[in-house]
């Protein structure tokens, strides 16, 4: 996971929610969503917001709501804050589109289901205390952090392969930096951590995985 920078909201969002003061989530149109799905995916950079596979299409995106429109399973729900953009987030399928797919082989929203997370993907201090092992496996030091990404939303998972993926990405990115400055001074390597720290970062050139990549360009870098 990394930080989501989420821009104003679609203005057929907007439009339909002044329009429909009394409509929950449910009630949106489909060229409403379409519109949700399309700005999540542009501005996610094509990656979903849990698991940062790459989703090939905007209409593959799934509609995910951070605060759970009934967490819980409660009936009872506040429809102002399912239809607020701020808490939306672009999502693979999780695997769930696998015939008979069992649950712990799900990940991302279709293992989270209507848990509430303590993470927000919109807060850097948050996604700070996500941290990577070396075989690629996805850990916090926070109890209830670590609770999310472990078990809610299944970021281990096997089946899909998530942790050796991870090393992969990784360890395919150590090698271009260490070829790119071999033979050269620590001078250059560092600088080469630098540029591709405020590229992934500020200028937002994310890749798939790119979570673990960033993790450890801040150790090198000495962010915490």
């Amino acid at each position: 996971m990394i930080v989501i920078n989420r821009g104003k909201e679609p203005d057929s969002l907007l439009e339909f929610r002044l329009q429909n003061p009394e409509a929950d989530y449910e009630d949106t149109l489909s060229n409403v969503r379409d519109d949700i799905r399309k700005q999540m995916w542009q501005e996610q950079k094509c990656l979903c917001g849990y698991c940062m596979r790459k989703i090939d299409h905007a209409k593959d995106m799934r509609i995910e709501h951070c605060i759970p429109r009934h967490p819980q399973g409660e009936v009872d729900h506040d429809k102002r804050v399912t239809l607020n953009f701020k808490w939306m987030l672009g999502v693979c399928y999780g695997n769930s589109l696998v015939r008979g797919v069992k649950r712990e082989d799900t990940t991302c929203d279709a293992h989270k289901e209507n848990e509430e997370l303590t993470i927000n993907p919109y807060n850097e201090l948050s996604i700070r205390k996500i941290k990577y092992r070396s075989d690629g496996r996805i850990y916090s030091d926070d109890p209830e952090i670590n609770r999310d990404v472990t078990e809610t939303l299944n970021l281990n998972c096997e089946a899909i392969s998530l942790p050796l993926t991870r090393k992969n990405v990784l360890m395919a990115e150590k090698n271009r930096i260490m070829k790119k400055c071999k033979g050269k001074s620590r001078d250059v390597f560092m600088r080469e951590v630098q540029r591709t720290y405020v590229s992934l970062m500020q200028e937002r050139n994310l890749m798939p995985y790119c979570g673990i990549i960033i993790s450890w360009l801040e150790d090198k870098l000495k962010i915490s």
